[in-house]
């Protein structure tokens, strides 16, 4: 079985903290991120990651998202109703607190 080629590890090398790297492109992001100054460091965050689109919140689907408030249905609720619910949960959280906690004193 033929091994891959890699580039050999640790070949380049922090100057700031002595920390090793394989690939110049992780040396040169590492100095960036870590060892710069706040002005280069919001310049480079602003770059972004080659390849994503701008504007798009990453790992996260596009479009409204699902979850407990759609089973609820809490997107029909006006304010006034989800005040009062989450004072009911209050109130019945409180409740299971103290039946648990005369369970186990």
């Amino acid at each position: 079985m033929a091994k891959t080629k890699r580039a050999q590890p640790g070949k380049f090398r922090c100057d700031a903290c002595d920390r090793k790297f394989s690939m110049k492109a992780h040396l040169a992001r590492h100095m960036a991120t870590i060892h710069a100054t706040p002005g280069q460091k919001a310049a480079a965050k602003k770059r972004g990651r080659p390849g994503r689109k701008p504007g798009r919140p990453i790992g996260r689907p596009v479009g409204r998202p699902s979850g407990i408030a759609a089973r609820v249905g809490l997107r029909n609720m006006s304010l006034e109703e989800i005040s009062e619910l989450m004072a009911a949960a209050r109130i019945e959280a409180q409740v299971k607190i103290s039946e648990l906690q005369a369970a186990f004193a």
